[in-house]
């Protein structure tokens, strides 16, 4: 695993009280809430997932590289979530399980590891998930001891090993214990805090170490031509925190936002996913303003139709009103003829062709009156066919704007 070129800054903030920062530069956009106490890391920011199931999974911080390791996108595996996580790479490993990482609870990636299948005199405690989010996995001594609590280790992803757990004293007077905690993506262990408070001076927590428990002390919290150091872990333990001379060395990389204002941030950039596909909220809605668009020119182009079938319906009535007009006309032609030759046949043949010329010539009416109605249906729906469009097309500006924001 690399080393961080600086010690481990955001465990002497979280573990001091109160807490010191020294001055940074201001980045280019002053107004966005940037956190100076994260590591000087180069870490990136992973979007947050929407499942078919309607869980939101929130966006996090983790580093851009990992040694030995290559980052494993969230996807659905066979119907089944797997989030994202860094792949090994490397060789098998006999005899080693792998424990895998996860989102913690400050929104830094808490980066999986090797772990022995066993280890003598410790049983594996596995890791569960609780209503407080994600317990590490630990091991757990076999033998119980009633004098003392067990603190369970972690794994140091900067030097890959386990930092070994510890037994401690159940209560300490004038002391209160505080529980270690993953700060970004970095384990903090715990500590016996103060319960009294000086002014203008800053607690340094005490660790465990070879010879055990090594006390904590007050320290000024600030000295003139010197910075605060520090402690971390290194490859042969802890290096406990000093005073070092001259200024701070600047920052290789740029601070990242906090958290919540990342989040904020990117919130519309999550991904939604959709049988086993995954699409961002914009790309959502592009696709559903197409889909408008489309059906906007369908129900024009219905509409249009309409319209024409009504246009042939009126026409159509139109020939049989004349038709029955005609009718009528021949009819009464033909009974007068029948009057003039007291021809009774003829005359009630007329009669009855008038009859028939009325009903055609309503039929025709009804027809016209029809067509005009179809043709009405018609015009509204290419006008909402019209609006369909347009909405959709908005609905692709609005999509592109958010993917390109």
């Amino acid at each position: 695993m690399r080393r961080f070129v600086g010690p481990l800054v955001a465990m002497a903030t979280l573990v001091a009280v109160p807490a010191t920062v020294s001055a940074q530069p201001a980045p280019v956009d002053s107004g966005v809430d940037y956190d100076y106490e994260a590591p000087d890391e180069d870490y990136v920011w992973e979007d947050g997932d929407v499942l078919e199931d309607g869980t939101v999974n929130e966006g996090y911080y983790r580093l851009r590289e990992r040694p030995g390791y290559r980052w494993v996108e969230g996807s659905y595996v066979r119907g089944v979530w797997s989030p994202g996580h860094w792949a090994w790479i490397g060789a098998a490993r006999p005899g080693m399980v792998w424990e895998v990482g996860y989102r913690g609870g400050d929104g830094y990636y808490v980066s999986g590891y090797w772990r022995p299948q066993q280890r003598s005199g410790f049983v594996w405690v596995p890791g569960h998930r609780s209503p407080g989010g994600w317990v590490d996995g630990y091991w757990r001594p076999v033998d119980s001891r009633s004098d003392g609590v067990w603190v369970s280790g972690r794994y140091d992803y900067v030097t890959d090993t386990w930092v070994g757990g510890h037994w401690r004293q159940h209560r300490r007077n004038g002391y209160t214990w505080v529980d270690g905690t993953w700060r970004y993506g970095r384990w903090v262990p715990g500590y016996w805090q103060p319960t009294a408070r000086r002014s203008g001076w800053t607690w340094v927590a005490g660790y465990y170490g070879p010879r055990g428990w090594v006390a904590g002390f007050w320290r000024p919290q600030r000295r003139a031509g010197h910075y605060w150091q520090a402690g971390y872990w290194g490859s042969h333990g802890w290096v406990p925190g000093s005073w070092a001379r001259g200024a701070r060395h600047e920052r290789r990389y740029t601070p990242v936002r906090h958290v919540r204002a990342q989040r904020e941030h990117r919130q519309a950039d999550r991904y939604y996913w959709s049988n086993g596909r995954r699409e961002r909220r914009g790309a959502r809605q592009e696709h559903r303003g197409e889909r408008q668009e489309r059906r906007g020119e369908r129900m024009q182009d219905r509409g249009e139709r309409q319209q024409r079938r009504g246009e042939r319906m009126q026409d159509r009535g139109q020939r049989n009103e004349r038709r029955g007009e005609r009718m009528q006309n021949r009819g009464e032609r033909m009974e007068r003829r029948g009057e003039r030759t007291n021809n009774e046949r003829m005359e009630r043949r007329g009669e009855r062709m008038q009859d028939r010329g009325q009903r055609v010539e309503r039929r025709g009416e009804r027809q016209q009156q029809r067509g005009q109605r179809a043709e009405k249906r018609g015009e509204r729906k290419e006008k909402r066919g019209e609006r369909t469009e347009r909405r959709g097309e908005r609905n692709q500006r609005r999509g592109e704007r958010k993917q390109h924001r």
